[in-house]
């Protein structure tokens, strides 16, 4: 399985000096993560059920548990990347997360819709530090991480 140690120190960078930028407007970019994830993927507001009967936008992202659930997001995303040089920690937070989830009756299929997303979000929100090298960056440490959210999920007895 592939791990962060496959980074060089310049795509760790990179990936860091974007989040710095992201994460230093954490409330609404929490918000923005998800306004586009339900954009691409609409079922997945099925899965949070304080959102069910709201089909305006705007409502769903003034949902207060819906901005906690952000807020615990860009939260988790910044452990992630802090702990980029440390992989034994990080590969037991991304499985954590998986099990989680998967206790949560979050299909695996969801974690397979973020990649986009996640791309979208970076290049979105991340203004002068973005770049093809800071996506790329990106799109390898994914690939790093998704494999043992997936893992977690599956070992989960839901």
């Amino acid at each position: 399985m592939a791990d962060t140690a496959q980074l060089s120190d310049e795509e760790k960078e990179a990936i860091r000096a974007s989040w710095e930028i992201i994460y230093e407007n954490k409330k609404q970019n929490g918000l923005a993560f998800f306004r586009r994830l339900f954009t691409e993927v609409p079922e997945a507001k099925a899965l949070f059920k304080n959102l069910l009967g709201l089909e305006d936008m705007d409502k769903m992202l003034k949902n207060p548990r819906l901005k906690a659930h952000g807020a615990r997001l860009m939260s988790s995303l910044n452990s992630l990347i802090e702990y980029l040089d440390d992989w034994d920690i990080l590969a037991q937070v991304l499985s954590d997360l998986g099990r989680s989830h998967a206790k949560n009756k979050v299909p695996t299929k969801y974690f397979e819709e973020l990649e986009p997303v996640l791309i979208w979000f970076v290049k979105t929100k991340s203004g002068k530090a973005y770049s093809d090298f800071v996506e790329a960056s990106w799109i390898k440490v994914w690939n790093a991480m998704y494999p043992h959210i997936v893992q977690g999920d599956r070992k989960s007895v839901v």
